[in-house]
């Protein structure tokens, strides 16, 4: 078994899944944040996660490209 991403990710994938408390059926859209851990726990197939933004991630280039001779 996978770990889980630690609560408060966004979800790639619409999901189903239980409610923890009252053990009733959840539809989680893709796009919504996940923060109860017993829920995102529940989640273990890694491509239903959005991949968290990397440092710098975002940016362009600094570097202007090459003019064509």
């Amino acid at each position: 078994m996978s770990a889980s991403p630690p609560a408060g990710v966004v979800l790639a994938a619409t999901v189903h899944v239980l409610d923890p408390v009252e053990r009733v059926p959840l539809v989680l859209e893709a796009g919504t944040k996940v923060t109860d851990p017993a829920i995102a726990e529940q989640i273990t197939n890694p491509r239903c996660w959005q991949p968290e933004p990397t440092p710098g991630s975002g940016r362009t280039s600094a570097r202007k490209p090459k003019a064509a001779q």
